[in-house]
């Protein structure tokens, strides 16, 4: 699963696409908006010739016993004045009305992306996304990448009015003479040039550091995690994690210092260059006046307009850098939308009806986890019967966990297939799959949210049955905790939540367990990882004779170090290294004397 590359252009394409899908009203706006305001300059010094000439011929004249009366008799300096002063006011006003569109340009923008990302993330069926380094950075860049895609909309906007006060600019320079605008735009070229090799430099840099970015933001989460708090002060860590922040950080500022320092100063030596392209055009003109080819007004006319074009092209030069700054820092967003998942896409057929005596069937299974070459699992066969209750032991890094995951297709199998009543898994429709799936995992979920959420999400259509939800939260043990609510089976679970309240690490299990128990109506397969890991021995034994129960008719695996769970099993399958080293009943491995007899014998001597 390697992220399909793409060019600074491709991304820049898309990103440009994409903001004009988020907000096309805001855009067609701003554009009128910054045509007003980006013609309104040139126009403004043209009308300044005309009244600088008209006054000054006017004052040749001398002796004006009524200069209001001379004023107004002059049409054409009134005009001027007027609409000068007209199109000043209007133009600030329409400034007022900009920064409104702005904001609401940027909104609609981080709105609209951010909602594309997280939708491809949330959607995207296998997990990999969640466990692999190189996506975990992918994933890193492209938050960052929502940032500057929310610039690019400010960029395009800002990019209209610089075009927009550059033609005219061009035009009116031109009638000067034909080589002043070749004149400033060759100059300005060096310094475009060089601002795209500095935005390309400084990216590389973040591109290389996202991993150290991604670690920042860990010991970030350390320091401000409630889940953490109470470890870092007990046994004063504070220092060590904040260390760690710290020096990360100062990592990736000293690189990130380092190509500043070298691209602001190649930019400015460049910039200096580029400005003695204005002096030729600007001393063609100010001669041209001393020897009485050009008026006074085209004096402030074309020495205006100069500068003016000057300042439209260096706008248009920083805004270059900057769209190629974006196009960069977006390319992640795109290729985290283009990624597709591992798991096989399949023909997606309906899940057949269960067929007696067919169950759940790993031929020759070996899986490597993405980006790995040492496989986790080799060679397992397996068959899980209906009504067969399935126990996988073994010592940590065994495989059992991984295993537990490939039932649930949070991933396929490098070698082998896994059937379901004789169906292979990878033609069988995912979602329609799962929901036949009952789990409880290990790193199960505390969803910031209300118990009732928190239950009732197991399965969607029961979510209002309060009935459905006090069975399920008595049968988990827990019809107790509603009434020991602030507000009943509504009350917000998770201390983030404004008037939210914590549980009890075993209260929280115990939550897990009822939400899978919500789904047993059309369950076929149930997958208890660790599922008691978090209770004590009298709660245990208590869930064991509850898993026992629900076990009945359907195909069941519980993954477990606690081997008194695996007593009750009808199978227990021993791992080692990633392969089955042992497979039978309790008394069968027993009498063996195997592992499985070494790691229950040890057990049961801690509780003598």
């Amino acid at each position: 699963m390697t992220p399909k590359e793409l060019t600074p252009w491709q991304a820049l394409r898309r990103s440009v696409q994409m903001v004009g899908q988020a907000a096309p009203v805001e855009l067609r706006r701003l554009a009128l908006l910054n045509l007003l305001t980006g013609v309104g300059p040139s126009v403004s010094l043209f009308l300044g010739k005309i009244v600088i000439d008209e006054a000054a011929a006017m004052a040749a004249q001398g002796g004006m016993t009524n200069p209001v009366a001379a004023l107004l008799g002059n049409s054409r300096l009134v005009w001027s004045v007027v609409i000068a002063l007209g199109l000043n006011l209007v133009v600030d006003a329409v400034d007022a009305v900009g920064t409104s569109l702005f904001a609401s340009l940027r909104d609609r923008v981080e709105g609209f992306v951010q909602g594309k990302v997280l939708e491809k993330v949330a959607y995207f069926d296998d997990i990999a996304l969640f466990e692999t380094p190189e996506l975990l950075n992918l994933l890193e860049l492209a938050e960052r990448g929502l940032g500057r895609i929310q610039r690019l909309a400010f960029i395009v906007a800002a990019t209209f009015m610089g075009v927009f006060t550059f033609v005219p600019s061009v035009a009116v320079s031109a009638s000067i003479a034909w080589w002043v605008p070749l004149t400033l735009v060759a100059s300005a070229v060096p310094s475009i040039v060089v601002e795209m090799r500095h935005h390309r430099k400084s990216w590389r840099v973040e591109e290389t550091q996202a991993s150290i970015s991604r670690e920042m933001g860990i010991y970030s989460k350390t320091i401000t995690d409630p889940q953490y708090a109470k470890e870092l002060r007990l046994f004063s860590l504070q220092g060590i994690v904040l260390g760690r922040w710290q020096q990360r950080f100062g990592e990736m500022f000293e690189r990130m210092e380092r190509v500043r320092r070298d691209g602001a100063l190649m930019v400015m030596l460049w910039a200096l260059v580029g400005g003695l392209g204005v002096t030729v055009p600007y001393a063609y003109v100010v001669v041209a006046v001393l020897g009485g080819d050009l008026t006074l007004g085209d004096l402030a006319l074309y020495t205006g307009i100069i500068l003016q074009l000057r300042r439209s092209l260096y706008v248009l030069i920083a805004h270059t850098g900057d769209i190629y700054d974006v196009s960069l820092a977006t390319a992640p967003i795109f290729q985290l939308l283009d990624l597709a998942p591992q798991l096989y896409p399949g023909t997606q057929r309906p899940v057949a009806a269960p067929v007696l005596g067919a169950g759940i069937t790993l031929e020759r299974l070996s899986f490597a986890y993405p980006g790995q070459d040492r496989p986790i699992l080799q060679e397992i066969d397996i068959t899980i019967q209906p009504g067969e209750m399935v126990a996988l032991v073994g010592e940590n890094g065994a495989g059992k966990t991984t295993l537990a995951k490939l039932l649930c297709r949070l991933y396929d199998p490098t070698v082998g297939r896994i059937t379901w009543h004789g169906q292979d898994l990878k033609a069988l429709d995912l979602e329609q799959l799962r929901s036949r799936i009952a789990v409880v995992m290990q790193d199960y979920a505390r969803f910031p949210a209300t118990l009732r959420e928190n239950v009732g999400w197991g399965y969607l259509p029961k979510l209002e049955e309060d009935e459905a939800l006090r069975t399920v939260l008595t049968e988990a043990g827990i019809d107790y905790l509603p009434a020991s609510l602030s507000h009943g089976i509504d009350t917000p679970l998770g201390r983030q939540l404004e008037d939210g309240i914590d549980l009890s690490g075993g209260q929280w299990q115990r939550v897990a367990i009822a939400r899978a128990l919500m789904r047993l109506g059309q369950a076929e397969l149930l997958v208890f990882d660790e599922p008691t890991a978090a209770l004590d021995p009298k709660n245990e034994h208590e869930i064991y004779r509850i898993f026992r129960s629900i076990a009945q008719d359907r195909m069941a695996v519980v993954v477990s170090h606690r081997l008194a769970l695996a007593k009750l099993c009808d199978r227990i399958i021993v791992l080692e290294q990633g392969r089955i080293i042992e497979n039978g009943d309790h008394d069968t491995l027993m009498t063996q004397g195997g592992q499985y007899h070494t790691m229950f014998s040890r057990q049961a001597s801690s509780y003598l």
